[in-house]
């Protein structure tokens, strides 16, 4: 896999447990699994900034 592929994968996984955790709070009927969801948003986040490592550098041209 190249790094711009690990990066998309990385962001997106990220992108959709930070989605899901922020959808638990918000939603009244998942209340008891509010420390499930703040992990969540928290595993997302840092998967995003992850993400980051995997940039390629861009040519001086």
């Amino acid at each position: 896999m190249s790094k711009s592929s690990i990066r998309k994968c990385l962001t997106l996984l990220g992108t959709l447990l930070f989605a899901t955790g922020l959808a638990f709070i918000i939603i009244k009927e998942f209340i008891p699994y509010r420390t499930i969801s703040i992990i969540g948003m928290i595993a997302g986040i840092i998967l995003i900034l992850i993400s980051n490592l995997y940039r390629e550098k861009r040519s001086g041209d």
